[in-house]
């Protein structure tokens, strides 16, 4: 549970471990008062027998990684462009959506995902930009350090290389955060899309439908004048009925071809056309009674 969390809330679980690494950077005793923090030797077994040079040679690779991370974080601030003209697309696919389903939920859920998909990426864009500015530090070696002696020097660079990796990792969990945010950018993008592309019609769109009276079954297929029609007065049921009705009380084969009827009822003419088991309604219009 705590996995998921973490991938919907990523922006979470950074803030967590970088407030961890921030205070071994500046540790505090039980009063609260600043002290010295360790350096990465304190870890390494026979530490004694590595001399400044070496030390000297992690320390200058800590800012290759430093420089290495910020390129990432440019590099993202590209995808972010590219994702963010995603999202300028997809906000006509919104009114798509709420035509094609025409359920509130729907189109409600169409619209949340797509402002949770903006919301990650500026959240995305706001990370790698703090990288580069907020977070653009590294900790160097005192020149009184380099004039003190080797015992000094070798002192100061401990402590500059253990500051300068954890600084590191913070900007790695930025840079990485951001990678998460875009993904889930993405992510709620492509929920968007599939229900833009899925093969659904709502019942305004469809053009045809299967009613049963008796003992016949018949299939209806309306033109796009009679979807309209229909679809604007709702009166797909009393056109049903009143074809299937004129259909049972005569013979079926009088009414193979193209028909037309007058329901008094609802003062509509229906022209359609019958073949076999398929009634394909053509044309509707109102009809005033002289």
């Amino acid at each position: 549970m705590g996995k998921i969390f973490d991938a919907v809330f990523p922006m979470m679980a950074n803030r967590k471990a970088n407030m961890i690494l921030r205070k071994k950077m500046s540790p505090q005793n039980e009063a609260g008062e600043y002290i010295e923090p360790t350096g990465v030797l304190v870890y390494v077994e026979n530490s004694d027998k590595l001399s400044s040079e070496i030390l000297k040679e992690q320390y200058e690779y800590s800012f290759k990684t430093k420089d290495k991370l910020e390129d990432k974080a440019k590099t993202n601030i590209i995808g972010i462009t590219i994702s963010i003209t995603l999202i300028i697309g997809a906000s006509g696919m919104l009114s798509s959506i709420s035509e094609k389903f025409q359920i509130p939920f729907i189109a409600w859920l169409s619209f949340l995902l797509f402002m949770v998909s903006v919301a990650y990426m500026l959240l995305a864009g706001l990370l790698v930009i703090r990288v580069l500015t907020n977070e653009n530090e590294a900790y160097i070696v005192k020149l009184t350090s380099l004039a003190n002696g080797e015992e000094i020097l070798r002192d100061d660079y401990d402590k500059c290389i253990a500051q300068n990796q954890m600084k590191n990792t913070i900007r790695n969990n930025y840079v990485f955060t951001s990678y998460a945010c875009i993904r889930n950018a993405l992510v709620c993008l492509f929920v968007i899309f599939l229900f833009v592309t899925i093969p659904f019609k709502s019942p305004s769109e469809e053009t045809s439908g299967v009613l049963s009276y008796s003992s016949q079954a018949y299939s209806f297929m309306f033109t796009s004048s009679a979807i309209d029609y229909i679809t604007e007065y709702d009166v797909r049921n009393v056109v049903e009925s009143a074809v299937i009705n004129v259909i049972e009380k005569s013979e079926q084969s009088t009414h193979i071809g193209t028909c037309g009827i007058i329901d008094v009822n609802s003062n509509l003419f229906i022209k359609y056309e019958v073949s076999e088991n398929y009634i394909r309604i053509l044309l509707i219009e109102p009809y005033i009674t002289p």
